[in-house]
């Protein structure tokens, strides 16, 4: 008879030991299954709010730190570290983008301009109505009517944009600006379809932007020689872009809007194409006032094209938002001094508190149950060798070896803590779910009692564009469900397996010791 027949014999002739170790198993499979279910429920809500968020990293200037080290400078050494301001680079961020997780970038300049020859998509809000009361009174006595600026141009320094990948712009006729056009600043661009309608606007169509009002010229720049030529751009329409953005008609923020807030009034262009056109009419500024005030004006550079080509901000779309972690992690070594990258990780930790405390004790749980069954076990197996000793020197003395032996209480322990976790799986996976939810509520309120979110005091300025996913700790806690999957049973049966072949190590050495010819002179 081999020893997996022997094993199951004794299982079923010694019934009550057997009940009494298949109740042990039953009691700590239920505690292990309540303490993985829990660590999985928290780590799958963590990763499945995480997909739902947008994968973008912000590469960006730390401020905070380049203020603080330049408080400790001397005053020649601050105007020295001013002139040497960490902006972002372009070709860092092309640097960047040679990483194969990489979807996008937005190196994103948002600014304000005047339609030229067409008409932006009104409103019909509160702001528009009462447009006629922009009355300006200057200290001469004349009076100027303001005109706000009604069309955003969205500039970009590469042939692609995060809108454009998550469906926010969906380009309908033409095609998106080329990198050669993007270097070479050609005058090009793309609009909304419903500037087009409203116009009767197509493809190959030339559009014209001013930089500033066109009446305000002889006002502010009297006898400088700048003319409406000077603030005007011309743009080609090589593609019309359906915007998806939408607004609420119905919230007061609406009711205030200027045209150019509006989705309907978005222009798209290359960086260069702006840059180049800002460029010419800031000299012609520089030199009027350099006249002016020549004496305010001594130690000023003229500017230079670079100047209008800087961003404070670069935003990479990543293929994967479970991605985002470690591409952060892989270039934060690489970073310059004064640049950081932000993953709104900050956030998205504060928020899953809970849940990674919940995971904290889960895991404690998990491996104090584990440590004190080995122990039980071992106790257990060890004083029930003394006897069983007739047993083992009759094995030993008909040739059977030692190691089929400890095979043979191997198997009965294993057989026995397999119908303790078969059992258990079924009650622990209703008891799991009860314990998780109830750990979960005593654990967000006892977060909620003694820590707040931060509050963003931050000011947002327009242009800036908030690329990260708004993530409230209701959505992250929505997701927290407690389910037996069939990898949790396989880590149970695993488990199970593991705390026998580790109890059975003591016994085991105590088996190697035993002398049959002694045992059964014994037992005479």
């Amino acid at each position: 008879m081999n020893f997996f027949n022997r094993a199951m014999k004794n299982v079923t002739r010694r019934i009550s030991k057997s009940v009494l170790l298949a109740i042990t198993f039953f009691l700590i499979g239920n505690l292990v299954i309540i303490g993985l279910g829990i660590n999985s429920a928290a780590e799958n809500a963590k990763i499945l709010t995480r997909q739902k968020m947008r994968a973008v990293v912000s590469y960006e200037t730390d401020y905070e730190a380049f203020w603080e080290y330049t408080d400790n400078l001397s005053e020649e050494e601050q105007q020295q570290a001013y002139e040497n301001y960490p902006y972002v680079r372009t070709e860092d961020v092309v640097s960047l983008l040679q990483d194969e997780r990489v979807k996008a970038v937005n190196m994103i300049s948002t600014n304000i301009m005047y339609a030229g020859n067409f008409e932006t998509v009104p409103l019909n809000n509160q702001a528009e109505q009462n447009s006629g009361n922009n009355i300006i009174t200057y200290d001469d006595g004349t009076t100027d009517v303001y005109v706000e600026p009604n069309v955003r141009l969205q500039t970009n320094h590469f042939p692609n944009m995060i809108e454009l990948e998550d469906g926010t712009y969906e380009v309908t006729q033409g095609r998106f600006y080329t990198q050669q056009e993007v270097d070479e600043g050609t005058p090009v661009c793309l609009i909304t379809e419903d500037l087009a309608s409203l116009n009767n606007l197509r493809v190959g169509d030339v559009i014209e932007l001013n930089l500033m009002n066109p009446s305000e010229i002889a006002r502010y720049y009297p006898d400088s020689g700048v003319t409406e030529e000077d603030i005007r751009m011309s743009l080609e329409i090589i593609g019309i872009f359906r915007n998806n953005e939408q607004l609420d008609e119905n919230s007061d923020q609406f009711q205030w809007m200027s045209r150019y807030e509006s989705p309907k009034n978005v222009i798209l262009a290359p960086t260069m194409t702006y840059a180049n056109a800002y460029y010419d009419f800031s000299v012609k500024q520089f030199n009027y006032y350099a006249q002016q005030y020549p004496d305010a004006y001594q130690d000023t550079d003229t500017p230079k094209i670079e100047d209008f080509l800087t961003t404070n901000q670069a935003v990479f779309l990543l293929n994967d938002p479970l991605e985002v972690d470690q591409f952060v992690e892989d270039h934060q070594d690489s970073l310059k001094e004064f640049m950081i990258m932000d993953a709104n990780n900050e956030t998205f930790k504060q928020l899953a508190r809970p849940l990674d405390t919940l995971s904290l004790f889960s895991n404690i749980i998990v491996w104090i149950v584990a440590v004190n069954a080995v122990v039980i076990i071992t106790l257990v197996t060890a004083l029930t060798l003394k006897t069983r000793e007739y047993e083992i020197g009759v094995l030993l003395s008909i040739g059977v070896t030692k190691m089929k032996i400890v095979a043979q209480f191997f198997v009965e322990l294993v057989v026995v803590a397999l119908i303790g976790f078969t059992l258990s799986i079924a009650s622990g996976s209703l008891i799991a779910g009860r314990v998780g939810e109830a750990m979960l509520n005593y654990q967000v309120d006892t977060e909620n009692e003694y820590t707040t979110l931060d509050e963003d005091d931050s000011t947002i300025y327009f242009g800036d564009n908030n690329y990260f996913t708004e993530v409230t700790q209701e959505d992250l806690l929505s997701e927290y469900e407690v389910r037996i999957s069939p990898m949790i049973i396989a880590e149970i049966y695993v488990l199970g397996i593991g705390v026998v072949f580790v109890s059975i190590v003591i016994p085991s050495l105590m088996i190697m010791r035993f002398n049959p010819k002694k045992i059964l002179m014994n037992q005479n």
